[in-house]
């Protein structure tokens, strides 16, 4: 059973450089994506080719939202590196009871193998079984590029009101 125990500074070090590599990654491809958008966008191209361009466009922007998602997550993770709550389920400091063995905190091998989990395994189960019906997701308070400018494309939506 893991214990009460918050990280240590070595192991935030350690996943701040996770998570900005990965960051920094994501970035990359996003990049790469928009590109690609751009070059399926053939108005010479026949039914057929526009067709088949649709359905890899479609793709394209799927992936660029999965990625988009992924940014905040990993922005509000380094958010919360800075003012000391990284490791800290946000579940079980908004909660009166202790749900948790671990409460308050998310045992190290789960931000390990999830540097951006937000709740201990125990809220985690929780809320997938619909338990926990006051939890409020956190949200990044700063934007995700470092230019202030998220990536975007006109035919892509913003349905990600979750």
């Amino acid at each position: 059973m893991s214990k009460r125990v918050a990280i240590t500074k070595r192991d935030r070090d350690k996943m701040r450089k996770q998570l900005l590599d990965r960051r920094a990654e994501l970035l990359t491809d996003l990049d790469g994506n928009e590109t690609n958008i751009d070059n399926l966008q053939d108005p010479k191209a026949d039914d057929l080719d526009r067709a088949v361009e649709a359905g890899a466009m479609e793709l394209l922007v799927a992936l660029g939202d999965t990625e988009r998602r992924e940014l905040e997550e990993i922005t509000l993770a380094l958010e919360k590196i800075e003012s000391g709550e990284y490791g800290r389920c946000e579940a079980c400091l908004q909660s009166e009871q202790e749900l948790s063995p671990t409460y308050p905190f998310i045992p190290k091998p789960r931000l390990e193998a999830l540097p951006t989990a937000r709740l201990c395994v125990t809220c985690q189960e929780a809320l997938e079984q619909n338990r926990i019906p006051n939890y409020t997701r956190l949200k990044p308070r700063r934007t995700i590029f470092q230019d202030g400018e998220e990536f975007s494309h006109p035919l892509m939506e913003n349905n990600d009101n979750d």
